[in-house]
């Protein structure tokens, strides 16, 4: 564990506002030059659709794809192989070999109803009132070991994803009642209401089909990666590396009606952060990885300078890191103390203070990633960012005396990673916080898993900085709903509670976009969480003779698969 303790500097007291404090309200720069990226050619272009959702798509490339080649990747081997238990980097490993019922179309950045297309479903048709959805499944498509797929492997993935007993992603299909075969190459899904994140959530990475042949087989053993994908599992060696030769039988086709996939074979290494990237400036790695990148300034100035013929792309993402704010613990439980906190927020200090540049974040954002959340001009007027720095700062000081702490008070700030990015951040902004109100804070980092957990359950934090994983906002329901699992600024609000549980039954996109905005409006009121800016991009690195490569603003999508991507050997370096 890692400790670091911010000590109050002396500094002019501050002469107290009041003689008596009143219960509070019920309601209520630093900047680093862009890096010089070097992007593929392409044509990207913004495309309107019929709901007026405006796709952006992806680079294409125009060289006629080539077979053949074995390419090279690495990272981090999961520990387990079942895509539903969630594991970190899970479906990195795993989607090259197994298929979902749908997916994302890659060929554009946004992860929408409108990108969505099929994969073992090859077309689907929704009941007027959205409550059945019946999925015509593609016909001929066999398991690696010959099996014949059909609707009895849909209906055991099904049930199996939505079984709490069973899979970590349970939480994602509120809506989801049972699954009916019609015959071997359908099925009609029942869903107890209309729901807009269903088939969201069934597009994911982590939805995959799994075979009903082989449940109960050791998910953490090479026995259980069988599946109908590109690629079939030939050797597997612990923490060492997973080999893939091509599928003869995969069943998808490019654009000119060749089989896919292209290349022979796929080795993935087993490798950490460190080591990963000393592979790839020395050119034994054909990309970095199809999940992660490079998302801080160091790590992109050593790709860049190692390597220098490396192209990039960057990837966004929806996560972000949030402060969350026990509400549990005095004084925070006082809306005016964390307003004070919340305007001495520089979301700019602290993205520079994770990454090393403002290019890893996107300041004057909300809880929410702003391809959901509110406008940024909202977002300033409601933390009070519109006022000059100087006004910020009297005003917060103003607060903070009117709450009966006018010479700050001790907290502690825990940080949910071991790697120090966003201890850093934490570590800016706690260094505000004891400059301009006298907060002394310790910073604990470097924690196990095992430890937060005692923490978060003994009630031993006052504020908790990591991700905000939403994959769809009502998820937000996890994070803010009264007595959720993942509620640690113990916060509740009916209001909140009520529209939460609204959210996922509101299918026109206009109205279900004012109730997400709604409810970051309150969460912007309320504060049990600060918004950090930490939205962090990866710029994603490969040789120039991998082709083919494009991403859209997940982390498990189906470039994933390396399906359609290619190798174009006359431009290796020798």
């Amino acid at each position: 564990m890692k400790k670091w303790s911010i000590v109050i500097a002396v500094v002019m007291a501050l002469a107290l506002l009041l003689t008596a404090c009143p219960a509070p309200p019920t309601s209520d720069n630093g900047t680093n030059g862009m890096p010089d990226i070097t992007l593929p050619t392409d044509n990207t272009t913004k495309v309107v659709t019929l709901s007026g959702e405006h796709l952006t798509q992806n680079p294409v490339e125009t060289q006629v794809p080539i077979y053949g080649g074995t390419l090279i990747r690495g990272y981090w081997i999961p520990r387990t192989f079942d895509s539903h238990q969630k594991a970190s980097y899970g479906p990195t490993a795993t989607l090259p070999v197994f298929n979902q019922l749908v997916m994302f179309d890659i060929n554009y950045k946004e992860v929408v109803p409108e990108t969505i297309i099929g994969d073992l479903a090859e077309s689907w048709e929704t009941r007027a009132d959205g409550t059945e959805i019946i999925f015509h499944l593609r016909q001929g498509v066999k398991w690696h070991d010959g099996v014949p797929f059909s609707a009895d492997d849909v209906i055991y993935s099904m049930d199996k994803m939505v079984d709490v007993t069973r899979s970590a992603i349970s939480d994602w299909f509120p809506a989801y009642e049972r699954t009916e075969k019609i015959d071997d190459n359908t099925v009609k899904i029942h869903l107890k209401y209309a729901s807009a994140g269903f088939m969201l959530a069934l597009a994911q990475g982590e939805s995959q089909i799994q075979p009903l042949h082989l449940a109960g087989t050791d998910a953490q053993s090479a026995a259980f990666m069988v599946g109908t994908g590109p690629f079939m599992l030939t050797e597997y060696l612990t923490q060492v590396h997973l080999k893939f030769k091509r599928n003869p039988d995969y069943f998808r086709k490019d654009k000119y009606g060749n089989r896919l996939p292209y290349l022979d074979g796929m080795v993935y290494h087993h490798l950490g952060w460190t080591r990963t990237t000393e592979m790839m400036v020395g050119r034994r790695l054909d990309i970095l990885d199809t999940t992660t990148g490079a998302g801080r300034m160091d790590t992109y100035n050593l790709i860049k300078d190692g390597a220098p013929e490396v192209l990039w792309q960057r990837r966004d993402r929806y996560n972000g890191s949030i402060i969350i704010i026990n509400l549990n613990s005095k004084p925070l439980d006082d809306i005016r103390v964390r307003r004070a906190m919340g305007l001495l927020i520089n979301e700019e200090d602290l993205i520079f203070g994770y990454a090393g540049s403002t290019m890893w974040g996107i300041p004057d954002s909300g809880i929410l990633s702003p391809a959901w959340g509110l406008p940024k001009e909202e977002v300033i007027k409601l933390m009070g960012w519109d006022m000059p720095w100087d006004e910020r700062v009297a005003e917060a000081q103003r607060l903070m005396a009117e709450a009966c702490y006018p010479e700050g008070f001790k907290m502690n700030a825990m940080s949910a990673e071991a790697d120090g990015t966003r201890t850093a951040a934490t570590l800016v902004f706690v260094e505000a916080l004891r400059k301009y109100l006298k907060i002394e804070t310790d910073v604990s980092s470097g924690l196990g898993t095992i430890e937060i957990e005692k923490r978060l359950k003994d009630n031993r934090y006052d504020t908790y900085t990591r991700t905000l994983e939403v994959m769809d906002p009502v998820q937000l329901t996890n994070f803010f709903g009264t007595g959720e699992f993942a509620n640690y600024a113990n916060y509740s609000n009916p209001e909140i509670d009520k529209k939460l549980a609204e959210l996922d039954r509101i299918l026109d996109p206009d109205a279900r976009r004012e109730a997400i905005w709604e409810i970051e409006r309150i969460l912007l009121t309320d504060l049990p969480a600060l918004p950090t800016g930490l939205f962090i991009p990866n710029f994603m690195p490969y040789y120039p003779w991998v082709k083919n490569l494009r991403w859209n603003d997940i982390s498990y999508s189906n470039i994933n698969r390396v399906e359609d991507v290619w190798l174009d050997e006359s431009l290796r370096v020798k």
